[in-house]
């Protein structure tokens, strides 16, 4: 089921398509597809949810694209489905809490927890290196792993503070 846009001024549409393209280069940069950026961009401008089909037409992609972009937002957590009748209706969640904490969760926790275990496997390694190799090896591994542990870190402490930012948003943004 499909509705018309309530008329935009030039400038609201200028804003949007804007707003759009900076989501989906922030997609972009952070190894998603730009079409989950530019979907989550235009659900961002709109005040109200909108039928998979009206995202479809605006952000023009394919009908498979687009649900398959919502699937993905969905799972992020940073897109709410509405069901009204038979049809799904889209709407972007704004807080930026929601947004990092999603991609934290789906991104980087997994490839941390994959690069944990290379290093391991490069630890190995080292052994059926010559001496000079192995010590150049472990000096580097050594470095990495020091990040890796940082980071490793740093995340449960990032959600943590995520958790508790609309304590110190002075308009109670989460």
């Amino acid at each position: 089921m499909s509705t018309a846009p309530p008329a935009q001024t030039e400038a609201f549409r200028c804003f949007e398509r804007d707003l759009v393209e900076v989501f989906a280069e922030l997609a972009d940069l952070f190894g998603n597809p730009r079409s989950h950026g530019q979907i989550y961009g235009l659900l961002f401008t709109e005040p109200d949810a909108m039928s998979m089909e009206d995202i479809s037409k605006r952000v023009g992609i394919s009908l498979g694209a687009t649900s398959q972009g919502l699937r993905a937002l969905e799972d992020l957590g940073v897109v709410e489905r509405e069901v009204r009748g038979r049809f799904g209706y889209y709407s972007a969640k704004l807080e930026l809490k929601t947004l990092i904490s999603g991609f934290v969760r789906q991104r980087l926790v997994p490839r941390l927890e994959k690069s944990n275990a290379a290093l391991k496997d490069m630890q190995a390694l080292i052994g059926e290196m010559s001496p000079d190799e192995a010590r150049e090896a472990e000096w580097r591994l050594q470095r990495v792993s020091q990040w890796h542990r940082r980071a490793s870190t740093f995340l449960p402490l990032a959600e943590k503070l995520l958790q508790s930012a609309s304590l110190f948003s002075p308009n109670g943004e989460k």
